[in-house]
This record gives C-alpha cells, structure tokens and sequence, in this order.
C-alpha cells in the first residue's frame, strides 16, 4: 500500500482547495455531474491512466503501468435517486513476477452500477450515497481471474458556477472469486478505493472532467495504486 494514503490525503486537500477558491468567486448552478429535477440522462468518455502492484504468493511484486478508456452513464429517477455506472477497461504489459521468463499482454478491468441517492446540503454541497454491484478482473493471455459482489458508496459533491467536484469511497464486498482452475481471483477478499474529481461545465450540455484514484483497503494480489481519468461529459 506504499504511498497510496499520501495520494489520497494530496488529492483530498487539492479538491478542498479548488472548492474554496469556486465558492469564493461564482454564484451556484447545475452542472453536467450533478443530479437536477426529471430524467437527465448523461453519458461521459475519459482516457485512463492506471499504476497498478500485481503480487503472488512467495514472489516479490511489481508494478505496471496500464492505459485504456472510461465509460459513464447514468440517468436521475425521482426523490433524489439515481442509476449510474461505469467501465473502464485498461490495457498493459506484465512483467515476470520473480525474475526471468518473459512479459505477457494484460488487460484490467472494472465495472460499477449503483442505485444512488443525493442529499443536497446548503451553500452548493450535497451528500450522496449508493449500493449497486461491482466487478475487478484481469485477462492475461486469454486467462481471466476477478472477483465481483456488492458495491457501497458514499460521497460528498460540491457545485459552484461552472466549477463542480467531490470526494468519495467505494467499497466493494468480494462474494465470489474466480481463476483458471478454481484456485481463487486476484483479488480474493474486500477493495476499497479513494477517489477525487473537478470538473468545469464548458457548456449547458458538455463538461470537462479529471478524476485521481488510489486503492486504501485490502493488501490484494492486484491493487490499483494510483488511476487517473481525464474526459468530457455530455448531458442531454
């Protein structure tokens, strides 16, 4: 878990700070990531870069750097509640873990859906919370190891002007691993993760966004050390 409490606390007081100096200066307004009133569907593209460690038992571990892409979706329901998912899907090069033999093509994956529900606060805040399903997976060579259960979330979003932002923590509860020939998933036991995002509404429809991850619970066999995202979300 080297350095990854230091990642997270960094991009918390960088998104504290940001918010501080927006509140300051504009006036409220929707933007493109945060819920309003009636159906509000939204759908978002990011490039992605991942650092992430991958360990097995009785070797030392390494760390890889991956690229891919993130998908999001979603759509408002009634009451403060939302529907909201993602996939992300990120693609490397695995060194031998050991010392010798020879690297192989890896892709990492990572899947959410949530049921969330907002609760807006005063002064451009609100709460937001949210059970769904998740899924972690990692395809080398055409072998696929994962591991997938119930996700949590919860949060805190800011909006001011064009600028908007938050804070969450994911969680997700493994209830089900799987590898080639049943000897359990990469992971194995519970993840969870930090994660910080800005944005800036570029337009009433379109709006740019970046977004830092680091993994802060379970010492698993594949961790994601730190995820960076950088995109544009449309909302209709």
């Amino acid at each position: 878990m080297k350095n990854k409490y230091y990642i997270a606390t960094l991009s918390a007081t960088i998104l504290t700070c940001a918010m501080a100096h927006a509140g300051d200066t504009l006036a409220t307004a929707p933007t493109a990531s945060s819920p309003t009133a009636g159906f509000n569907p939204y759908l978002g593209v990011s490039g992605v870069y991942n650092e992430l460690t991958v360990s097995a038992p009785g070797n030392d571990s390494i760390t890889e750097d991956t690229s891919g892409f993130k998908l999001v979706g979603g759509f408002d329901l009634s009451h403060g509640f939302s529907v909201d998912g993602s996939l992300e899907k990120t693609y490397g090069s695995l060194g031998a873990i050991g010392g010798g033999g020879s690297s192989a093509d890896f892709s990492f994956t990572d899947i959410r859906l949530l049921l969330n529900y907002t609760h807006e606060l005063e002064q451009g805040f609100s709460l937001v919370g949210g059970l769904g399903y998740g899924y972690l997976g990692s395809t080398v060579q055409g072998f696929t190891f994962s591991t997938e259960g119930l996700l949590a979330e919860v949060g805190i979003n800011y909006q001011s002007g064009q600028f908007f932002g938050g804070l969450q923590y994911n969680h997700l509860f493994s209830m089900h691993t799987s590898s080639p020939g049943g000897s359990g998933g990469l992971q194995g036991e519970d993840v969870g993760a930090i994660e910080a995002y800005v944005g800036y509404q570029i337009n009433e429809n379109v709006a740019a966004t970046l977004s830092v991850e680091t993994q802060v619970v379970g010492d698993s066999a594949l961790e994601k050390d730190l995820g960076i995202a950088l995109g544009l979300q449309y909302s209709f």
